[in-house]
């Protein structure tokens, strides 16, 4: 017989930007694995968290079965190096990630690491550019680019990359800016000024190294709306080849261009990032799509669609830098909130 048994205190690291679905998609199997749960979310977000806890405690969880332990990185690092905490789940940066994980190597706990991404769309010349642009729009500026899944870099083919770059040109000048709880609203602000600045501070600095600023989006507005925190989500081109951000995961609405001319050359370019999270691929043969899919490294691919639009009940998690091989989504992540027991002669001793 072969039983499944929790591990027994997890504890749950979480992120600011999707402050209680991120963490639900962690303590909600824990839980129902039999485990308790220690749920450190960001500083920036503890309010939902203390929220949420009462909302669960309401439904019948009983109390002590999921905590909520405010703080910040010391906190995260004495939940890691506690002796009674089993496993650790997290949700972050790479850096912070890399840092959990030498903590967490030292008594072999198991640590689960969902991390950042530099995620593509690669546009070939026969799809369907007008549909790429919506989705490539949406899923660069959803949560204002604030969200692992964003995509970030755009490859198309040549000789349709000039029509690319206007239709997402028209759509990020077309985008508004403002309060989020207007139905109007597209983009909305930062999660800090001190978040936008750092924003402004790298497309200078990529401007200044030769990237060409193609468009941006119109300026905050509205009433009572502070510009302080508002960034411009921004479309790159001639981006310079050593550009760090070809290499490094910006958590703002920038996206930028290159173009190609050969599938080997695309394939290859999609595959230079040091992450493997998600990606998109748009064309209309199948056979393109069949193949990217076995050319790209990444671990969610989307063909036609949104590099963001991910299900509850697949697979989640990147390969790279974007994670250590654990899955989150459906039944996939018992595989790290549990561990299996082989137990011979059962039947007999009964």
């Amino acid at each position: 017989v072969v039983r499944r048994r929790p591990l027994g205190v997890i504890a749950a690291i979480t992120p600011w930007n999707v402050p209680l679905i991120t963490p639900a998609w962690k303590w909600l199997p824990a839980l129902v694995a039999g485990n308790t749960v220690v749920w450190k979310p960001s500083e920036l977000a503890s309010g939902v968290a203390f929220a949420a806890k009462v909302r669960l405690e309401e439904a019948g969880i009983p109390p002590g079965v999921l905590e909520v332990l405010p703080g910040g990185p010391a906190t995260a690092r004495t939940l890691c190096e506690h002796p009674a905490v089993a496993a650790v789940h997290f949700t972050g940066s790479t850096k912070a990630g890399k840092a959990i994980a030498a903590i967490t190597s030292v008594s072999l706990k198991r640590c689960a690491l969902e991390l950042g991404g530099l995620n593509f769309a690669l546009v070939f010349a026969d799809a369907d550019l007008e549909a790429a642009a919506d989705s490539i729009t949406a899923a660069a500026t959803s949560i204002n680019g604030q969200k692992c899944t964003a995509t970030r870099r755009v490859l198309v083919e040549r000789t349709v990359a000039d029509e690319l770059v206007s239709l997402l040109s028209e759509r990020y000048e077309s985008l508004v800016a403002g309060d989020p709880a207007e139905e109007a609203t597209t983009l909305g602000p930062l999660i800090t000024p001190a978040a936008r600045d750092a924003a402004e501070r790298e497309v200078d600095r990529a401007a200044s190294a030769g990237a060409r600023v193609v468009a941006r989006s119109p300026h905050a507005s509205g009433e009572g709306v502070d510009p302080a925190g508002f960034f411009r989500a921004t479309l790159l081109a001639s981006l310079a080849p050593d550009d760090p951000l070809r290499g490094r995961e910006l958590f703002a609405p920038v996206l930028s261009v290159d173009s190609f001319d050969e599938r080997e050359e695309a394939w290859r370019a999609a595959n230079e990032s040091p992450y493997g999270l998600t990606g998109a691929v748009y064309t209309t043969d199948p056979d393109t799509a069949a193949v990217t899919c076995e050319r790209v490294r990444t671990g969610i691919l989307a063909v036609n669609g949104r590099s963001d639009a991910v299900e509850l009940e697949a697979p989640f998690g990147g390969v790279k830098e974007s994670g250590n091989g654990f899955r989150e989504g459906g039944t996939y992540i018992y595989d790290s909130l549990t561990e299996l027991q082989a137990v011979y002669g059962q039947e007999s001793a009964a």
